[in-house]
């Protein structure tokens, strides 16, 4: 089988496009999380808690909380129906949030712009150690100004801003708006 030139040149030019809309990406995307707020302190609220340590549970020391669930640290808020806080062993400052809802709510600001991103989904695992999100279930993230994500599931890495969502099975879909660049407004001179 020999390609054309023309179906060379369409195959480089297709290749092209994706390579470009890749790095479009990646420009939309570039957030991370404010670093300062691993600093801070975690402040948790709720009606009900009830905290397992040890051999109790096969799960390790975990703390289960209910009903209006909130947690805030620095400028990382969540909320939702339940959360369940996994610590990670003695020996680790790391912890593992899963908060639950209809739907559970996180909001964060940015290093950098210090623009607004806030998400929501049926479930938000995440990971302080390893600074990994995985929201599943109806998720819709934005990032203030700059882009939307919807889809089934998103994995968010808060330490380099970088996003996967949707899956490759048939039917999945994933989609993205990135806002319209405004053009920098000139300042009038002065006199």
């Amino acid at each position: 089988m020999s390609t054309t030139p023309s179906s060379r040149a369409s195959a480089r030019a297709d290749r092209t496009a994706f390579a470009i809309g890749l790095l479009v990406l990646a420009l939309a995307f570039d957030a991370h999380a404010l670093s300062s707020d691993r600093e801070k302190d975690l402040e948790v609220f709720a009606a009900y808690n009830k905290s397992v340590m040890g051999k109790a549970s096969s799960a390790g020391n975990f703390t289960l909380l209910q009903g209006n669930v909130r947690m805030e640290q620095g400028s990382l808020k969540a909320r939702g129906d339940e959360a369940r806080l996994f610590d990670a062993g003695a020996n680790s400052t790391s912890r593992r949030m899963v908060l639950t809802g209809k739907p559970a709510h996180l909001e964060q600001r940015l290093d950098g712009d210090g623009g607004l991103m806030t998400a929501r989904a049926a479930e938000i695992d995440y990971d302080d150690g390893t600074g990994i999100a995985v929201l599943t279930g109806d998720v819709v993230v934005i990032q203030e100004g700059k882009s939307e994500f919807r889809g089934p599931r998103m994995t968010y890495n808060t330490n380099t801003g970088a996003m996967e969502g949707g899956s490759q099975a048939p039917g999945s879909e994933v989609r993205m708006i990135f806002k319209a660049k405004k053009p920098a407004v000139a300042k009038p001179a002065s006199s």
